[in-house]
């Protein structure tokens, strides 16, 4: 019997059907295989890198919320970094100075041109917070690509940087999450003083069972939530003197003020000597519990403004989608969820998860306060800094060859008895002040004539390392003095990095005059300077010149154009003095003292 005969038999047709079906289910399969292959490579050729820069108390949860996103969003991927607050600020207060000075720095010949950024990079840079490392001598650092989304914790950050120059950083974000500021005690301390816990015994008495440590309210958004917290303090008690009240408090708290490399305060500690009650957060208890710590979180009478973490989009382009669905995935349910188990609260104050019962923590709502206008919040700063009186200094030291000069009847060189002068006054200063060293010459690098040591941050963490770096200052041998160009870039970072309830001062400390003719001119440094000089946010300019081949006349027609001074000195040892009366002069801060 033939092929074609057997096939035609009844017995064979149920073979021929399965047959049949198997091929037609394993072509559809293929089919829908590759439709979907298909479809999710066509998706993903426009795949989205999102890079979050996030403070240290909020990036474990937004790492996580960011790993369950990617899971179902398949062609996002976002990088949570955690990132200083300060660092990120700096960061974008370098990409703005730079963006200024390309725009608008006049050419040699009169007309605007390019130049390169003003804020020297960093030959050897110094920390500013836990997240930065130093780099080798003659390293030359490189500017931080600027994130996608900033998370600080708070929006005090995003003010400052808006300030600074960086528009990108809108004025608010979108809070997702809180944490109120607290005062925190240890366990056996909370034991000991029993019903004497509250912040009008502990904060405003004139005698407090135990001193306050307070976080510097210049940098720290905890510091100022207790700023705002003692003000409303002083007005419960006496409406009438409100002002003279809250000085009061200020001024008992200013000498156990502390400034702080990152945004986590130190701990208290217990009964005995050194027993001190520190203001931290509601977060920084609860993870002191998770340690087996025992800290007590004693809450003001009514909120204060503390940490917000605002959402803010810096970028521009097309990853404008994938912020907006990490954005959703922090404020929905899940998001909430990770970030409460976190010791974080939601936007609106919803309680942590598992708070251990002997901490004080409430388990309730909280609802936070919201931060006070610009003007309210710049005035209360400033009354801060007339009871603690600090700076922000920018310290700029000459280089150039004439620097090597003996100084006469002693063995040091012009610059190496002006560095010994600067460290001493260095050792001197207080914790919170701010310093930052660059150092001048011509064509130091590339054809910039300045160049960053230190960059500006708290001298209190770094001091040691502060004396280290500027003693390893060194003279450029045939170095010419580029000061129009260096004065022009210092007095730019200054003014935009204005601090209010310090003094902003620039320091320039130099041995001659201008001799870059590939520089700007007198004229333009003037009309610049001036330009840029505001009485309600002084930066006055000190000139210390050093050595006899000053021109005084030159010099002081710069430093008028700010409000500042020069004092010259023969001797380099006379520097310290100079520097502090100097700051006696300048110390007069606006409302009331506008030059």
């Amino acid at each position: 019997m033939t092929d074609e005969g057997l096939r035609g038999r009844p017995e064979f047709w149920p073979v021929t059907l399965l047959s049949i079906a198997l091929v037609a289910v394993l072509g559809g399969w293929g089919v829908v295989t590759y439709r979907d292959r298909t479809r999710t490579e066509a998706a993903c050729l426009q795949r989205t890198t999102l890079r979050v820069a996030a403070a240290p108390s909020i990036a474990p949860p937004a790492r996580e919320i960011a790993r369950k996103l990617a899971a179902r969003e398949r062609c996002l991927t976002v990088v949570v970094d955690a990132r200083e607050s300060a660092d990120v600020l700096r960061d974008l207060a370098r990409t703005a100075t730079a963006d200024t000075a390309s725009a608008t720095v006049p050419s040699p010949g009169g007309s605007a041109a390019a130049s390169p950024s003003p804020l020297p990079a960093s030959s050897r840079p110094l920390p500013s917070s836990s997240s930065s490392q130093p780099l080798p001598s003659g390293t030359a650092a490189a500017p931080a690509a600027l994130p996608d989304v900033w998370l600080p914790e708070s929006t005090l950050w995003l003010r400052r940087a808006r300030a600074a120059g960086a528009y990108q950083a809108p004025a608010v974000g979108v809070s997702v999450a809180t944490t109120p500021v607290v005062l925190t005690l240890d366990g056996r301390s909370a034991t000991r003083l029993d019903g004497a816990l509250g912040w009008p015994r502990l904060v405003a008495d004139a005698k407090p069972p135990m001193p306050v440590v307070l976080p510097d309210p210049a940098t720290s958004p905890i510091g100022f939530g207790a700023l705002a917290g003692i003000r409303a303090l002083a007005r419960a008690a006496q409406p009438d003197t409100a002002e003279a009240g809250a000085a009061a408090i200020m001024r008992r708290l200013a000498p156990r003020t502390v400034s702080m490399a990152g945004e986590s305060p130190p701990a208290p500690t217990g009964p005995g000597a050194g027993e001190v009650a520190v203001v931290s957060t509601e977060q920084q208890v609860l993870f002191a519990a998770a340690a087996g710590r025992r800290q007590v979180a004693v809450y003001p009478p009514a909120a204060v403004p503390g940490p917000d973490y605002p959402y803010a989009v810096l970028t521009t382009g097309p990853g404008q989608e994938g912020a907006t669905a990490f954005l959703r995935a922090l404020l929905a349910a899940e998001g909430a969820a990770e970030l409460t188990h976190q010791g974080l609260r939601t936007p609106r104050g919803a309680p942590p998860t598992g708070i251990p019962a002997d901490t004080g923590v409430l388990n309730r709502a909280y609802p936070p306060a919201r931060l006070p206008a610009e003007p309210d919040t710049v005035a209360l700063l400033n009354a801060w800094g007339g009871v603690h009186l600090s700076a922000r200094l920018l310290a700029v030291f000459d280089i150039s060859g004439s620097m090597a000069a003996q100084v006469p009847g002693t063995s040091d060189t012009r610059l190496s008895a002006t560095i010994k002068a600067a460290q001493d006054g260095a050792k001197l200063l207080l914790g919170t002040t701010e310093l930052g060293v660059w150092e001048f010459s011509t064509d130091l690098d590339g054809e910039r004539d300045y160049r960053e040591v230190v960059p500006v941050g708290p001298i209190g963490p770094r001091r040691p390392e502060i004396v280290a770096a500027v003693d390893g200052i060194r003279v450029k041998p045939n170095g010419g003095t580029g000061l129009y160009d260096t004065t022009l870039a210092a007095y730019r970072d200054a003014t935009r990095n204005w601090t209010p309830g310090r003094i902003n001062m620039v320091l320039i400390l130099t041995d001659g005059t201008d001799d870059n003719g590939s520089g700007i001119s007198r004229a333009e440094l003037l009309r610049e300077l001036r330009g840029m000089a505001d009485r309600k946010r002084p930066v006055p300019i000190l000139f210390i010149g050093v050595g006899p081949d000053v021109d005084p006349t030159e010099l002081k027609q710069i430093a008028q154009a700010t409000g500042g001074r020069v004092a010259r000195t023969k001797q380099p040892s006379g520097i310290r003095q100079i520097f502090y009366t100097a700051l006696a002069e300048f110390s007069c801060l606006p409302p009331k003292c506008r030059r």
